[in-house]
């Protein structure tokens, strides 16, 4: 394996976290085998919401000091419906629907109230690979 691979493997892998809904149909259609497809968007996933931990913590207590400095409301109608859906479906919840959502947005969602359990973490990790599976296996019969 030469560097070319590893290169084209990072930028997917990038694309992954970027734009994770489109990345496994994108790199099917651009000839790259389907298995490599599935590992490449999976572990960009994986890397994401692993880069995400740490960074949403930061951006979080952030907006927080921000907020409370103009004394603003920290419970706003926004909040409140994100609230209602972490109340009504969960981390699963949330992690299925952050296949659709991105990388970003479901990591942000699910670090801000469920960062403090530690299946967190694993739940996306798994929810976004079966997410690259399933994409990846669309993509794969509808390119044969």
């Amino acid at each position: 394996m030469d560097s070319a691979f590893w290169i084209e493997a990072v930028g997917w892998m990038a694309f992954s976290i970027v734009k994770f809904v489109v990345t496994p149909g994108t790199a099917v259609a651009a000839g790259v085998p389907p298995i490599q497809a599935f590992a490449w968007s999976s572990m960009g996933a994986a890397i994401g919401l692993m880069a995400m931990r740490p960074l949403s913590k930061r951006l979080f207590r952030w907006f927080s000091e921000r907020r409370r400095k103009k004394g603003k409301a920290n419970f706003t109608p926004a909040r409140r419906r994100i609230l209602g859906v972490k109340m009504r479906f969960g981390l699963w919840g949330v992690a299925v629907v952050g296949g659709v959502l991105g990388v970003p947005v479901a990591a942000l969602i699910a670090y801000k109230y469920f960062g403090h359990r530690g299946e967190t973490l694993p739940v996306l990790i798994l929810v976004f690979t079966l997410w690259s599976a399933l994409l990846t296996t669309l993509a794969a019969t509808a390119f044969l």
